[in-house]
Formats: structure tokens, sequence, C-alpha cells
């Protein structure tokens, strides 16, 4: 099947088509590397129009296909089984940025990070930036795209004014909120199952040359998370980052022997852009928190805080936990039913089976796709649940356990239930629904047809 699909696609496109077993193997994985699919062939086109091509030759022929950037998902939503992959860090030109009009128009394949080395000496950044620059814009764009800004700008995907994507009958259609509208919103967050985006036009915004970020450390949920809203309400900061980190504190007594145990504490960053003449007033930036312990407080320029986290990775990627398993999910829940739901959870996880993860608590808010957690009044949070920096693989069924108790985790609450129910729009799934610790069915994604207008 591999030796057909080639030569088929090599008569069709003018990029790259790979059937070696090397090109296949190095595909067949993701970050999550917990599954394992080898496919037929990599394609990487050159332009928009071998997209199409690929797609138009994969429907005729009902092949499986599915689209890979820098393949950052976590269930091998990147890869597939025997059909063809097309790899789109093949397009990865930055066409045009536009500083007056603060846009930035770029193939799907371009890395985030080379994007901001770009615009930020101009003065330009994008609103929201992922942790790691790594990824490509169409990848992220396809997942929403998450940040430490995205309490004020939402999601990346809510700040693209022009998508060109294939859609899954191969059509290739220019989209944008006046124009083809329905491709616009159905290819952002849908992990390239409605259409492929190959191009995007994004939102840039002025920025200021230094940051300047505030450590705190507090071990009280609700203090971290009525400071963090204060912060947003009263517009003190331009990014926030938080998280529950498991701090270990030794060995217990208990009737079956000793126990590892740990208690749960809040780091929360606040950062502030500002000018080298006009260092921010910390003061007022920290004035009416609650008691919090300040650990640190760090000067840098943007590019380096954009980059922040780029050390770590490569300290990781040199150990070895690159390659990993990563077990990982996330959940967006209103901020009014935020704080009871954390409790609840954590509650029933104890620090100690996170084995050196953490759980993400990120404001943000946003409209992107109509998803209905964007789209609620309130700000959300978002929140996620990982093991990090890797899990050996003797270790990962009990990964993948501690994971699905987070993932899984019952809402009893019927205030709390309440508090959703204007988000989902029906009941919480029973505890029946979720067959607790049933594990997901493997999908192929396949492309779903999606005509213009």
């Amino acid at each position: 099947m591999a030796r057909n699909l080639a030569g088929d696609l090599r008569a069709l496109i003018a990029g790259h088509v790979l059937d070696d077993p090397a090109a296949r193997a190095d595909a067949s994985s993701d970050f999550g590397r917990m599954i394992r699919r080898i496919p037929g062939v990599v394609v990487r086109p050159s332009s928009t129009q071998d997209v199409a091509e690929v797609i138009r030759y994969a429907r005729k022929n009902s092949v499986p296909i599915a689209t890979r950037g820098e393949a950052h998902t976590q269930s091998g939503q990147a890869t597939v089984a025997d059909g063809i992959l097309l790899d789109l860090t093949s397009l990865d030109r930055i066409l045009s940025i536009d500083p007056g009009g603060l846009l930035a128009d770029c193939q799907a394949g371009v890395r985030w990070e080379d994007l901001v080395r770009q615009v930020i000496p101009q003065g330009l950044v994008p609103p929201v930036l992922t942790n790691n620059l790594g990824v490509t814009i169409g990848g992220t764009l396809s997942v929403a795209g998450l940040g430490v800004a995205s309490f004020r700008f939402g999601a990346q995907g809510d700040n693209v004014t022009e998508i060109e994507a294939v859609t899954g009958l191969g059509d290739i259609v220019v989209a944008s909120e006046s124009r083809e509208h329905a491709v616009f919103d159905a290819v952002r967050s849908t992990f390239g199952q409605i259409g492929v985006i190959t191009r995007a036009r994004l939102k840039l915004r002025r920025c200021r040359p230094r940051t300047r970020t505030y450590f705190l450390l507090y071990d009280d949920l609700g203090a971290i998370m009525r400071d963090a809203q204060l912060a947003i309400e009263q517009d003190r900061v331009d990014y926030i980052e938080a998280t529950c980190s498991p701090c270990p504190q030794g060995f217990k007594s208990t009737p079956s022997g000793k126990e590892a145990f740990a208690a749960w504490f809040f780091p929360l960053q606040l950062t502030v852009e500002f000018e080298p003449q006009s260092p921010p007033d910390d003061a007022r930036v920290l004035q009416g928190l609650a008691p919090y312990r300040r650990t640190h407080i760090d000067d840098q320029d943007l590019l380096g805080f954009a980059a922040r986290l780029e050390p770590l990775f490569a300290i990781w990627k040199r150990m070895g936990n690159w390659g990993m398993a990563h077990p990982w999910t996330e959940t967006i829940i209103p901020w009014g039913a935020a704080q009871p739901f954390i409790t609840q959870v954590l509650a029933g996880l104890p620090p100690t089976a996170l084995g050196g993860g953490h759980v993400l608590l990120w404001p943000c808010r946003g409209t992107v796709s109509h998803i209905p957690f964007f789209m609620y009044p309130q700000t959300p949070l978002v929140m996620g649940f990982g093991i990090l920096p890797g899990v050996p693989p003797d270790l990962l069924p009990q990964a993948k356990a501690r994971l699905n108790l987070f993932r899984l985790h019952r809402v009893r609450s019927a205030a709390l239930e309440a508090a959703f129910w204007p988000t989902l729009g029906r009941p919480l799934p029973s505890q029946e629904d979720l067959r607790y610790g049933r594990r997901p069915e493997p999908r192929v994604h396949r492309l779903r047809i999606l005509g213009s207008r």
C-alpha cells in the first residue's frame, strides 16, 4: 500500500512524498508518546494546491489522512495508521508583516518562535503566545492556542482575521468573519477534522521591550484565585500564570507503613511590560493582594520572557525526557465554578499522584470557533493536569490511571452542576456514563466533508 500511495502522490504534487521506513517511523508518534501509528506515506507539500490534491486523492480512494505540524499533541491526533500523513512544516514561509495594519500573514507550518523573533524587534507581538514557541501556527489554531495572556485576548484562534484552508472536498477556501464564515469557524479548534489550515493572517499588537515578573507563592486556593481576579479586573498586569504544585513533605506513618505525602501550594506569576526608562510601580501591582510569599522579581526583555521555558525544555531533551510519555489533559470551566471544582479534584488527587506534574490555573476568555466553554460570559479557567517531564514506559499504566482520575472526576455538588449548566446546555454525565477507567478508543482522524458556500 505504501508503494502505491507514494507513486500515485508523486505524480500529483510538487512536494516531497516519503515512504522510506525511517521517515514513516519518525512520524509514527507525537509528544504524548502514548500512541504509535505508522503512516503509509509522509507528504511534505510545497503549496496549498499540493494539500488540495492530496485531500482529493485521499477522499476519492478512501485513504485515511491526518495532519501534522510539530506533533505536540497528546493522544495520537497527529498520527495515522497506513494512510497519508500531511507534514505541514514544509509550509514555513512568513509571507508578510504589516506594522501599520498590525497583521502578519504566515503559512501554517511557520513556528511561533520564528514569527516572534521577527516582530518583537519591530515593537510588535502576537496577542497570545503558548508557552512552547516551537509549535506551528496552523497547529495551535487547530486546538485554540491558550497562553498566559488569554485572560485578556482569548485564544490564538480569536486573534486571526483570515484563514486559507482546504476542506474535506479538496476545495481551497479563504475564510474570515465576513467571508465563508462557516469555514472560518469550523477550521479553528477542530484538530484538522473539518479542514486543513494552510495560511493565516494573524493580529499583532504593539508591545513594550521589557518585562517584570513577580513570583508569588500562596498556600490557599481561594486567595490565589481572588488575587488573579483582582489583577485582571484592575488591569494591573499583561500576563498571568498560576499552578497547583505538589510540595513533598516527607514520609508519614500509616496503618500499612510509611507513606510519602505532600501538600498543595499555589505559585502565581504576574508579569507586566514596561519601557526601560519607566519601570513598573511594584507597590501598585501588588497592592491589596492576600498574604503571600514573594519569592523573586525578574526583569528581562520581552523575547526572553516569551521564550522563558526554552532552557527547561532543553534540559528535558538532554535528559531524554522529551522522548518519554507525557499524559496530559485540559479542562475549561466557568470561573465561578472553578474553585469548588478544583477543591473537589485536589481532595481526591493526592499531590504525590502527580509524579512531578502540576495543575495549571490559567484564566482565559474568547469565542473561538463557537466552542461553548469559550462563549461563557464570565472568564473561564483553564485547568490542565500533567505528569512531566516524562514517564518511563514501565510507569505509563499508573500514569494513565492517574490521568483518568482527573479527567473522569465526577462533580457531586448540585450548586456546582448548576454553574455548569448554562455552558454545557445539558446535565453532567452520571458516574455510570463515565465508565470509569475505560480506555478511549484510538481514532484515525479523517477529514469531514465541508464544502464552500
